[in-house]
Protein backbone atom coordinates (compact mmCIF):
# COMPACT_ATOMS: atom_id res chain seq x y z
CA UNK A 1 0.00 0.00 0.00
CA UNK A 2 1.64 2.93 -0.98
CA UNK A 3 2.51 5.64 2.03
CA UNK A 4 2.00 2.80 4.40
CA UNK A 5 5.26 1.72 6.76
CA UNK A 6 4.62 -1.19 8.48
CA UNK A 7 7.55 -2.40 10.61
CA UNK A 8 9.04 -5.64 11.35
CA UNK A 9 8.36 -7.13 14.85
CA UNK A 10 10.04 -9.87 16.81
CA UNK A 11 7.25 -13.41 17.11
CA UNK A 12 6.04 -13.93 20.83
CA UNK A 13 3.28 -15.72 19.91
CA UNK A 14 2.99 -17.62 23.58
CA UNK A 15 2.18 -13.61 24.82
CA UNK A 16 0.08 -13.20 21.87
CA UNK A 17 -3.84 -12.39 22.28
CA UNK A 18 -5.01 -15.81 21.24
CA UNK A 19 -7.37 -14.17 18.98
CA UNK A 20 -5.02 -12.06 17.22
CA UNK A 21 -3.01 -15.33 16.44
CA UNK A 22 -6.07 -17.08 15.02
CA UNK A 23 -6.68 -14.28 13.17
CA UNK A 24 -3.03 -13.82 11.79
CA UNK A 25 -3.03 -17.60 10.92
CA UNK A 26 -6.32 -17.07 9.10
CA UNK A 27 -5.11 -14.25 6.56
CA UNK A 28 -1.96 -16.12 6.29
CA UNK A 29 -3.53 -18.65 4.38
CA UNK A 30 -6.18 -16.69 2.97
CA UNK A 31 -3.56 -14.22 1.38
CA UNK A 32 -0.77 -16.72 1.10
CA UNK A 33 1.78 -15.06 3.10
CA UNK A 34 3.43 -16.15 6.19
CA UNK A 35 2.71 -15.71 9.48
CA UNK A 36 5.05 -12.78 10.51
CA UNK A 37 3.78 -10.83 7.31
CA UNK A 38 -0.11 -11.22 8.93
CA UNK A 39 0.67 -10.38 12.13
CA UNK A 40 2.39 -7.28 11.36
CA UNK A 41 -1.24 -6.16 9.82
CA UNK A 42 -3.40 -7.42 12.16
CA UNK A 43 -1.19 -5.51 14.88
CA UNK A 44 -0.44 -2.76 13.18
CA UNK A 45 -1.34 0.72 15.38
CA UNK A 46 -3.98 1.46 12.56
CA UNK A 47 -5.87 -1.91 12.08
CA UNK A 48 -6.96 -1.63 16.16
CA UNK A 49 -10.39 -0.29 15.76
CA UNK A 50 -10.72 3.63 16.02
CA UNK A 51 -14.39 4.08 15.22
CA UNK A 52 -14.71 0.61 16.60
CA UNK A 53 -13.65 -2.79 17.36
CA UNK A 54 -10.83 -4.11 15.60
CA UNK A 55 -11.71 -5.54 12.31
CA UNK A 56 -11.93 -9.03 12.69
CA UNK A 57 -9.78 -11.24 10.07
CA UNK A 58 -11.52 -14.35 10.23
CA UNK A 59 -15.09 -12.59 10.15
CA UNK A 60 -13.86 -10.67 6.49
CA UNK A 61 -13.08 -13.67 5.05
CA UNK A 62 -16.27 -15.66 5.84
CA UNK A 63 -18.36 -12.75 4.74
CA UNK A 64 -16.79 -13.61 1.12
CA UNK A 65 -18.88 -17.40 1.55
CA UNK A 66 -21.74 -16.35 3.86
CA UNK A 67 -23.23 -12.99 2.92
CA UNK A 68 -26.40 -13.11 1.11
CA UNK A 69 -25.61 -10.44 -1.53
CA UNK A 70 -21.57 -10.79 -2.26
CA UNK A 71 -21.22 -14.23 -0.87
CA UNK A 72 -20.01 -17.23 -3.07
CA UNK A 73 -22.59 -18.47 -5.36
CA UNK A 74 -22.29 -22.25 -5.71
CA UNK A 75 -18.81 -21.90 -4.58
CA UNK A 76 -17.73 -19.68 -6.69
CA UNK A 77 -17.05 -16.18 -6.00
CA UNK A 78 -19.00 -13.01 -6.10
CA UNK A 79 -16.97 -10.48 -5.79
CA UNK A 80 -12.96 -9.33 -6.66
CA UNK A 81 -11.16 -6.37 -6.98
CA UNK A 82 -13.24 -4.39 -9.74
CA UNK A 83 -16.43 -4.81 -7.50
CA UNK A 84 -19.87 -6.93 -8.19
CA UNK A 85 -19.01 -10.16 -10.21
CA UNK A 86 -15.69 -9.21 -11.77
CA UNK A 87 -13.97 -11.39 -14.13
CA UNK A 88 -10.60 -11.98 -11.48
CA UNK A 89 -10.94 -12.73 -8.28
CA UNK A 90 -8.43 -10.92 -5.62
CA UNK A 91 -4.68 -9.73 -5.91
CA UNK A 92 -3.09 -9.72 -2.62
CA UNK A 93 0.00 -8.17 -2.25
CA UNK A 94 1.31 -9.77 1.21
CA UNK A 95 2.10 -6.93 2.69
CA UNK A 96 -0.98 -4.47 3.73
CA UNK A 97 -3.95 -6.05 2.57
CA UNK A 98 -5.38 -6.00 5.78
CA UNK A 99 -4.43 -2.58 7.14
CA UNK A 100 -5.67 -1.53 3.85
CA UNK A 101 -9.22 -3.09 4.39
CA UNK A 102 -8.99 -2.38 8.03
CA UNK A 103 -8.71 1.71 7.06
CA UNK A 104 -11.74 1.14 4.45
CA UNK A 105 -13.95 -0.38 7.48
CA UNK A 106 -13.08 2.49 9.36
CA UNK A 107 -13.80 5.53 6.72
CA UNK A 108 -17.32 3.47 6.30
CA UNK A 109 -17.59 3.58 10.13
CA UNK A 110 -17.97 7.73 10.04
CA UNK A 111 -21.14 7.70 7.91
CA UNK A 112 -24.57 7.10 9.75
CA UNK A 113 -26.50 4.31 8.14
CA UNK A 114 -29.90 4.41 6.08
CA UNK A 115 -32.70 3.54 8.59
CA UNK A 116 -34.41 0.19 7.96
CA UNK A 117 -36.98 0.81 5.13
CA UNK A 118 -34.52 3.38 3.14
CA UNK A 119 -32.63 2.30 -0.14
CA UNK A 120 -29.11 2.63 -0.56
CA UNK A 121 -28.16 5.52 -3.20
CA UNK A 122 -24.20 6.05 -2.82
CA UNK A 123 -22.52 4.37 -6.05
CA UNK A 124 -19.60 1.84 -4.18
CA UNK A 125 -17.35 3.68 -6.82
CA UNK A 126 -17.86 6.95 -5.54
CA UNK A 127 -17.02 5.89 -2.26
CA UNK A 128 -14.50 4.00 -3.15
CA UNK A 129 -12.90 7.62 -4.76
CA UNK A 130 -14.08 9.34 -1.76
CA UNK A 131 -12.19 6.76 0.49
CA UNK A 132 -8.57 7.09 -1.30
CA UNK A 133 -8.95 11.03 -0.80
CA UNK A 134 -9.93 10.90 3.10
CA UNK A 135 -7.10 8.06 3.48
CA UNK A 136 -4.25 9.17 2.06
CA UNK A 137 -1.21 8.72 2.66
CA UNK A 138 -1.97 5.97 4.47
CA UNK A 139 -3.57 4.24 1.83
CA UNK A 140 -4.04 5.57 -1.74
CA UNK A 141 -5.69 3.24 -3.92
CA UNK A 142 -8.84 1.37 -2.66
CA UNK A 143 -10.06 -0.77 -5.35
CA UNK A 144 -14.32 -0.96 -5.99
CA UNK A 145 -14.12 -4.80 -4.42
CA UNK A 146 -12.41 -4.08 -1.34
CA UNK A 147 -14.78 -0.95 -0.95
CA UNK A 148 -17.83 -3.25 -1.30
CA UNK A 149 -16.13 -6.09 1.13
CA UNK A 150 -16.01 -3.81 3.99
CA UNK A 151 -19.65 -2.45 3.45
CA UNK A 152 -20.71 -6.04 3.68
CA UNK A 153 -18.44 -6.87 7.08
CA UNK A 154 -19.85 -3.84 8.77
CA UNK A 155 -23.38 -5.52 7.67
CA UNK A 156 -24.40 -2.16 5.69
CA UNK A 157 -27.73 -2.21 3.43
CA UNK A 158 -26.44 -2.82 0.13
CA UNK A 159 -28.22 -3.67 -3.50
CA UNK A 160 -27.44 -3.98 -6.96
CA UNK A 161 -27.21 -0.77 -9.23
CA UNK A 162 -29.08 -0.95 -12.06
CA UNK A 163 -27.58 -2.02 -15.68
CA UNK A 164 -25.33 -4.34 -14.26
CA UNK A 165 -22.44 -2.65 -13.20
CA UNK A 166 -19.52 -4.17 -11.15
CA UNK A 167 -21.11 -1.37 -8.69
CA UNK A 168 -23.41 -1.68 -5.94
CA UNK A 169 -25.31 0.97 -3.84
CA UNK A 170 -24.17 1.43 -0.62
CA UNK A 171 -26.41 2.14 2.36
CA UNK A 172 -24.57 5.41 4.16
CA UNK A 173 -25.91 8.73 4.86
CA UNK A 174 -25.63 10.66 1.05
CA UNK A 175 -25.74 13.98 2.57
CA UNK A 176 -22.75 13.41 4.72
CA UNK A 177 -20.71 11.45 2.15
CA UNK A 178 -21.54 14.52 -0.02
CA UNK A 179 -20.12 16.90 3.36
CA UNK A 180 -17.17 14.62 3.00
CA UNK A 181 -16.52 15.03 -0.61
CA UNK A 182 -17.01 18.38 -0.21
CA UNK A 183 -14.56 18.46 2.72
CA UNK A 184 -11.46 17.01 0.53
CA UNK A 185 -11.83 19.07 -2.80
CA UNK A 186 -14.39 16.17 -4.56
CA UNK A 187 -17.32 18.65 -4.59
CA UNK A 188 -18.77 21.91 -5.81
CA UNK A 189 -16.17 23.58 -2.87
CA UNK A 190 -15.74 23.28 1.04
CA UNK A 191 -19.22 22.98 2.96
CA UNK A 192 -20.34 26.27 5.09
CA UNK A 193 -22.56 24.28 6.96
CA UNK A 194 -21.42 21.60 9.03
CA UNK A 195 -24.93 19.93 9.97
CA UNK A 196 -24.18 17.08 7.79
CA UNK A 197 -20.46 16.11 9.19
CA UNK A 198 -20.98 12.37 9.71
CA UNK A 199 -20.01 12.17 13.76
CA UNK A 200 -16.67 10.29 13.50
CA UNK A 201 -15.41 12.79 11.03
CA UNK A 202 -13.30 14.82 13.47
CA UNK A 203 -11.74 12.18 15.38
CA UNK A 204 -10.83 9.82 12.42
CA UNK A 205 -9.07 12.58 10.76
CA UNK A 206 -7.31 13.64 13.83
CA UNK A 207 -6.26 10.03 14.35
CA UNK A 208 -4.85 9.80 11.02
CA UNK A 209 -3.25 13.06 10.60
CA UNK A 210 -1.37 12.71 13.74
CA UNK A 211 -0.29 8.98 12.78
CA UNK A 212 0.96 10.71 9.55
CA UNK A 213 2.62 13.11 11.92
CA UNK A 214 4.87 10.98 14.45
CA UNK A 215 2.99 7.70 14.11
CA UNK A 216 0.93 8.53 17.64
CA UNK A 217 -1.13 5.62 18.18
CA UNK A 218 -4.50 6.54 17.85
CA UNK A 219 -7.10 6.64 20.83
CA UNK A 220 -10.34 4.63 20.76
CA UNK A 221 -13.38 6.88 20.15
CA UNK A 222 -16.61 6.83 21.94
CA UNK A 223 -19.62 7.33 19.74
CA UNK A 224 -22.01 9.85 21.59
CA UNK A 225 -25.85 9.59 21.95
CA UNK A 226 -27.24 10.68 19.08
CA UNK A 227 -28.53 14.21 19.61
CA UNK A 228 -31.81 14.76 20.78
CA UNK A 229 -32.04 18.72 19.80
CA UNK A 230 -34.50 19.82 17.83
CA UNK A 231 -34.91 23.29 15.50
CA UNK A 232 -38.71 24.30 14.83
CA UNK A 233 -37.55 27.16 13.10
CA UNK A 234 -35.31 25.59 10.56
CA UNK A 235 -38.09 22.12 10.22
CA UNK A 236 -40.55 24.81 9.84
CA UNK A 237 -38.84 26.58 7.06
CA UNK A 238 -38.19 23.36 5.17
CA UNK A 239 -41.77 22.68 5.13
CA UNK A 240 -42.82 25.67 3.92
CA UNK A 241 -40.47 24.90 0.26
CA UNK A 242 -43.18 24.31 -2.71
CA UNK A 243 -45.47 27.33 -1.70
CA UNK A 244 -46.75 29.30 -4.60
CA UNK A 245 -45.74 32.84 -2.76
CA UNK A 246 -42.16 34.88 -1.79
CA UNK A 247 -42.04 32.62 1.76
CA UNK A 248 -42.11 29.45 -0.57
CA UNK A 249 -39.24 30.58 -2.93
CA UNK A 250 -36.76 31.86 0.18
CA UNK A 251 -38.04 28.32 1.38
CA UNK A 252 -37.04 26.50 -1.39
CA UNK A 253 -33.71 28.30 -1.75
CA UNK A 254 -33.06 27.42 1.95
CA UNK A 255 -33.66 23.84 1.61
CA UNK A 256 -31.52 23.73 -1.45
CA UNK A 257 -28.51 25.64 0.77
CA UNK A 258 -29.16 23.20 3.66
CA UNK A 259 -29.53 20.15 1.61
CA UNK A 260 -26.21 21.11 -0.09
CA UNK A 261 -24.24 22.70 2.90
CA UNK A 262 -23.87 25.90 1.37
CA UNK A 263 -24.51 27.08 4.48
CA UNK A 264 -25.63 26.51 7.97
CA UNK A 265 -28.99 25.49 9.60
CA UNK A 266 -31.00 28.80 11.18
CA UNK A 267 -32.16 27.48 13.80
CA UNK A 268 -33.92 30.91 14.98
CA UNK A 269 -34.77 33.87 12.94
CA UNK A 270 -31.99 35.82 13.14
CA UNK A 271 -29.84 33.20 11.87
CA UNK A 272 -31.85 33.26 8.77
CA UNK A 273 -31.24 36.63 8.64
CA UNK A 274 -27.54 36.43 9.02
CA UNK A 275 -27.52 33.16 6.63
CA UNK A 276 -29.04 36.08 3.88
CA UNK A 277 -26.47 38.66 5.21
CA UNK A 278 -23.49 36.16 4.37
CA UNK A 279 -24.52 35.62 0.58
CA UNK A 280 -25.51 39.26 0.14
CA UNK A 281 -29.05 38.61 -0.98
CA UNK A 282 -31.35 40.75 -2.53
CA UNK A 283 -33.52 43.03 -1.05
CA UNK A 284 -36.73 40.85 -1.89
CA UNK A 285 -34.97 37.86 -0.03
CA UNK A 286 -35.19 40.18 3.08
CA UNK A 287 -38.66 40.89 2.67
CA UNK A 288 -39.49 37.54 2.30
CA UNK A 289 -37.39 36.40 5.40
CA UNK A 290 -39.62 39.26 7.16
CA UNK A 291 -42.86 37.98 5.92
CA UNK A 292 -41.83 34.11 6.70
CA UNK A 293 -40.67 35.39 10.74
CA UNK A 294 -43.76 37.26 10.75
CA UNK A 295 -46.13 34.37 9.66
CA UNK A 296 -43.63 31.79 12.15
CA UNK A 297 -44.41 33.99 15.16
CA UNK A 298 -48.12 33.48 14.87
CA UNK A 299 -47.72 29.82 15.60
CA UNK A 300 -44.57 29.38 17.06
CA UNK A 301 -45.06 27.50 20.74
CA UNK A 302 -45.13 29.87 23.52
CA UNK A 303 -41.62 28.51 25.18
CA UNK A 304 -39.93 30.07 22.01
CA UNK A 305 -41.02 33.55 22.17
CA UNK A 306 -37.74 34.66 23.47
CA UNK A 307 -36.30 33.43 20.18
CA UNK A 308 -37.89 35.21 17.81
CA UNK A 309 -36.40 38.73 18.30
CA UNK A 310 -34.42 39.85 15.26
CA UNK A 311 -31.85 42.35 14.77
CA UNK A 312 -31.64 44.82 11.77
CA UNK A 313 -28.73 45.90 9.51
CA UNK A 314 -27.13 49.24 10.92
CA UNK A 315 -27.29 52.11 8.10
CA UNK A 316 -25.57 55.20 10.10
CA UNK A 317 -23.74 56.18 13.37
CA UNK A 318 -22.96 59.54 14.78
CA UNK A 319 -21.28 60.62 18.17
CA UNK A 320 -21.30 64.24 19.40
CA UNK A 321 -19.68 65.72 22.40
CA UNK A 322 -21.78 67.66 24.87
CA UNK A 323 -20.15 69.82 27.12
CA UNK A 324 -23.25 68.95 29.23
CA UNK A 325 -25.65 70.76 31.74
CA UNK A 326 -23.53 71.58 34.82
CA UNK A 327 -22.15 68.64 35.88
CA UNK A 328 -19.33 67.95 32.94
CA UNK A 329 -18.78 66.96 29.31
CA UNK A 330 -20.29 64.06 28.24
CA UNK A 331 -21.75 62.61 24.50
CA UNK A 332 -24.74 62.14 22.70
CA UNK A 333 -24.29 58.86 20.32
CA UNK A 334 -27.34 58.09 17.42
CA UNK A 335 -27.75 54.88 15.36
CA UNK A 336 -30.06 54.23 13.16
CA UNK A 337 -31.00 50.77 11.61
CA UNK A 338 -33.16 50.07 8.93
CA UNK A 339 -36.94 48.67 10.41
CA UNK A 340 -38.45 45.07 9.33
CA UNK A 341 -39.97 46.30 6.44
CA UNK A 342 -37.22 48.58 4.58
CA UNK A 343 -38.53 51.76 4.28
CA UNK A 344 -37.98 52.94 8.08
CA UNK A 345 -35.66 53.11 10.81
CA UNK A 346 -34.90 51.91 14.16
CA UNK A 347 -33.12 54.93 16.33
CA UNK A 348 -31.10 54.03 19.19
CA UNK A 349 -30.17 56.98 21.10
CA UNK A 350 -27.38 56.83 24.07
CA UNK A 351 -27.16 60.56 26.30
CA UNK A 352 -23.91 59.94 27.75
CA UNK A 353 -23.87 63.09 30.17
CA UNK A 354 -23.17 63.10 33.67
CA UNK A 355 -26.64 63.18 35.71
CA UNK A 356 -28.36 63.54 32.33
CA UNK A 357 -27.62 59.81 31.62
CA UNK A 358 -30.48 58.13 29.34
CA UNK A 359 -30.71 54.89 26.56
CA UNK A 360 -33.45 54.73 24.43
CA UNK A 361 -34.80 52.59 21.37
CA UNK A 362 -37.72 53.37 18.88
CA UNK A 363 -39.48 52.06 15.74
CA UNK A 364 -39.31 55.47 13.33
CA UNK A 365 -41.68 53.66 11.09
CA UNK A 366 -46.19 53.68 10.65
CA UNK A 367 -45.81 50.10 9.18
CA UNK A 368 -43.94 48.34 11.48
CA UNK A 369 -44.94 49.53 14.55
CA UNK A 370 -48.24 48.55 14.01
CA UNK A 371 -46.87 44.58 13.78
CA UNK A 372 -43.12 44.78 15.20
CA UNK A 373 -42.11 45.80 18.97
CA UNK A 374 -39.05 46.15 21.08
CA UNK A 375 -38.42 42.87 22.55
CA UNK A 376 -38.99 43.02 26.36
CA UNK A 377 -36.12 42.23 29.06
CA UNK A 378 -33.20 43.10 26.98
CA UNK A 379 -30.76 46.31 27.32
CA UNK A 380 -30.96 49.30 25.04
CA UNK A 381 -27.33 47.99 23.60
CA UNK A 382 -28.91 44.51 22.67
CA UNK A 383 -32.46 45.14 21.47
CA UNK A 384 -34.35 43.01 19.35
CA UNK A 385 -37.24 43.47 17.04
CA UNK A 386 -39.71 40.53 17.17
CA UNK A 387 -43.46 40.12 15.94
CA UNK A 388 -46.29 41.52 18.13
CA UNK A 389 -48.53 38.55 19.49
CA UNK A 390 -51.34 38.53 17.43
CA UNK A 391 -53.89 40.42 19.51
CA UNK A 392 -51.56 42.90 20.36
CA UNK A 393 -51.09 43.55 16.49
CA UNK A 394 -54.36 43.78 15.80
CA UNK A 395 -55.26 46.41 18.92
Amino acid sequence: MPGLKIEMTSDNSSARDRKVQQDTRAWAKFTGSNYTTALRQVEFPLAQGILGDRPNARTLINVLDDHPLIGADDGDFVLGEAGFYPEKQWSFDGSSDFVELALVIEFLRMFTPIAAGETPTVNSYALKHTAEDFLKPHCSYVTNGRLIWAAAYLGLPMIEEEGGTPNLLIGVSEREHDYVGGMIGRGTGEPKGHHYRPAGYTHLKTALDDYAADERVPSRWDRPEPSTRTFPFHDWMMQQKGRDDIVGDLAGDYVAGVEGSYHRIGENPQELLDILRDFSADPGAFEAAVDAIVEWAAVAPQELRGDLGIRTEQVSRSTEDTSGFGAGAGTVEHHEFLCPCGRGLIIEEHDNIPGFSEHDVLIDCDKCRGTWRIAPGRSVRDWRVEPKPVGEAAA
